[in-house]
């Protein structure tokens, strides 16, 4: 985005395309248990950016989001964004603003920045969601932590060299 003082020249947002099956498709660490052992960790989720701020002019990011079971965030919240559910496949527990629900598919929660949730795959199936962060840019945060995913490989296994990366993101974009 341009400030008046800006001499970039300003840009247009432009039509974006995503096909199926692209996008930044990241392995993302999610919270750790206590007695992590490496090779023996929870399936690392599998996040898929279709849209980011660099593509959007800053308007939002959106993510598909494949979440094994048990998995999810520890209690979060966002300074800088809102953030969206759409469930498209499994459960997800949601709790924000002193509130509790289950979202299934179809359903639709909106939690507003500055809001402290959690989230979690509350089934015994992989589950499905997509999340969209208004304005974009918070999937840098996911980029960092994350590793490349690798097309039609199972997600590794989370270790802790992944939950010692994400500890250093979280400092380094949230003090």
């Amino acid at each position: 985005m341009n400030s008046e003082n800006d001499s970039r020249p300003k840009t247009e947002p432009e039509v974006l395309y995503v096909p199926k099956g692209e996008g930044i498709a990241l392995w993302v660490p999610e919270e750790p248990p206590a007695d992590l052992v490496d090779g023996e960790g929870p399936e690392m989720s599998t996040y898929t950016f279709l849209a980011t701020a660099d593509n959007t002019d800053g308007a939002l990011a959106v993510v598909d989001t494949v979440v094994p079971p048990g998995n999810g965030p520890p209690e979060h919240m966002h300074h800088d964004a809102d953030e969206s559910f759409y469930v498209l496949d499994g459960e997800f527990e949601v709790r924000a603003g002193g509130k509790s629900f289950v979202l299934g598919p179809g359903d639709y929660a909106f939690v507003p920045r500055g809001t402290k949730h959690i989230w979690k795959n509350r089934g015994t199936e992989t589950a499905r969601m997509i999340r969209v962060y208004t304005p974009g840019g918070h999937e840098r945060f996911f980029i960092e932590i994350s590793r490349p995913a690798q097309a039609a490989t199972p997600a590794p296994r989370l270790t802790t060299e992944d939950v010692r990366r994400a500890e250093a993101a979280v400092t380094r974009f949230y003090g």
